[in-house]
């Protein structure tokens, strides 16, 4: 697996992309961002924080005495993306085994509450299990007394957790039980940003031809909703629109657990925009845009990047190349053995250099949602300011592809049953088969 971990990335990288950059005619320094990751074998990086909780055991457990309160309700008053949201919550009888799990979508409960619901929830094997049970695994937890050293003497506790624009509301749900054996007491109130449904976490790539630049970017407007758009302009120049195509898959495209089960979250909608016949090393702003069909227009912030040089330009490409970054949540949740901290490190450096920074390679295991779908949200938002200011090309690693039986260069389990789809579909790559990338 050290082979593939690193030896393999590497070919990979100087097969494809460099002849690509050669092709354009650039002359660049890379600097290599070593990973103490990138040096070990797979099994090293631990288990998806997520697939500890096994939520197929979790059983109902109601207490009047028990809550959960979460503040505010409206997130993103001033059009961001990101907000903190705080949780106070009681439990009439605490443990150091309690924790708390959010989720989205915010009626998560009803798979659980409803039986005729609940039926028809099965897992993969297509086996059936009495209902009630749940179905799907929150998209981050912590343990109830991870802020409240005092909780398990008083019962009460609070807690601050970064919530992300994802398409739909939050509620926030208090367990008894671990993590193995979960027993649901309490459920907060729903959480919300004002459009749910908003253009976020754009991501740049490279175009097949020098002169072309790609914007990919998620929301909740499918193509019968809303004409996506970019509208762009050299700055401080006139502005054009050009039109996006749409992609968006669902739990059939996938190859397996927990992708297909626990993991599965709607992926929303993916736009790519093709800006093209830009001006050597001129600055362009763009912003993302949705007509809606009754006449209004739904806008993202403005953003902007640098064109590619001319081939054969003279010039220096300050090129930043990495593997195995992974993800993680500035509120300390999702955490085991120290799972990936790194990469807000890695994501914090980058975004402080980015005016040293022409172009980024993050050639495999992007994330390591490992089949927990709702990861992937998590991980853009993370490198948008990264994504959405230089092209970040992106290459697919064993956590992104590999399946047994689809083809890929291993016949294990490491991509949690993604076989290729997410990575494939979040982010652009100008191939001619983008599964193969």
């Amino acid at each position: 697996m050290f082979y593939y971990t690193l030896t393999s990335k590497l070919v990979l990288f100087y097969r494809y992309w460099v002849p690509m950059m050669r092709g354009l005619g650039l002359v660049f320094f890379a600097f290599f961002l070593v990973l103490a990751t990138l040096l070990q074998v797979t099994t090293s990086h631990g288990e998806q924080p997520l697939s500890r909780i096994v939520v197929q055991n979790t059983e109902l457990h109601l207490s009047e005495n028990a809550y959960v309160k979460a503040s505010p309700s409206i997130l993103g008053l001033k059009g961001q993306n990101f907000e903190w949201v705080t949780l106070e919550y009681a439990s009439p009888n605490p443990s150091i085994d309690d924790w708390i799990g959010v989720f989205s979508p915010a009626d998560f409960s009803a798979y659980f509450l409803s039986i005729s619901t609940a039926s028809t929830c099965t897992p993969d094997d297509g086996s059936k299990l009495a209902p009630p049970f749940l179905c799907t695994a929150p998209i981050k937890y912590q343990y109830a007394n991870y802020s409240s050293p005092g909780y398990r003497k008083t019962g009460k506790g609070s807690l601050r957790l970064q919530l992300i624009n994802q398409r739909s509301d939050f509620s926030s749900v208090l367990f008894s039980g671990g993590l193995s054996n979960p027993k649901l007491m309490a459920v907060s109130n729903k959480v919300a940003f004002t459009n749910p449904n908003a253009p976020v976490y754009p991501r740049l790539a490279q175009g097949k031809i020098w002169n072309e630049m790609t914007v990919t970017w998620t929301c909740g407007y499918g193509i019968n909703e809303a004409e996506p758009f970019v509208e762009w302009g050299q700055k401080d120049g006139d502005r054009m629109h050009s039109l996006a195509g749409t992609l968006t898959f669902d739990r059939n495209s996938l190859c397996g657990a927990p992708a297909r089960t626990v993991g599965w979250r709607d992926p929303g909608f993916i736009h790519t925009s093709f800006l093209k016949e830009l001006w050597p090393n001129a600055v362009y702003t763009y912003k993302l845009g949705h007509k809606l069909f009754n006449g209004t227009y739904v806008w993202s912030q403005e953003y902007q990047f640098r064109a590619s040089p001319y081939p054969g330009q003279s010039s220096v490409q300050r090129v930043v190349i990495f593997g195995d970054m992974g993800k993680d949540e500035a509120d300390g949740s999702n955490e085991y053995n120290n799972y990936q901290r790194g990469s807000l490190n890695t994501t914090k450096q980058l975004s402080q250099d980015l005016k040293n920074i022409d172009i980024v390679f993050h050639i495999g295991d992007i994330c390591y949602a490992n089949g927990y779908l709702s990861q992937w949200d998590q991980f853009t938002a993370q490198v948008e300011p990264i994504a959405s200011t230089v092209p970040y090309m992106v290459a697919s690693g064993n956590h992104e592809r590999d399946w047994p039986g689809t083809g890929s260069f291993y016949g294990n389990s490491d991509s949690g049953g993604e076989c290729g789809v997410l990575a494939e579909t979040m982010f652009y790559v100008p191939a001619e088969n983008r599964a193969n990338f």
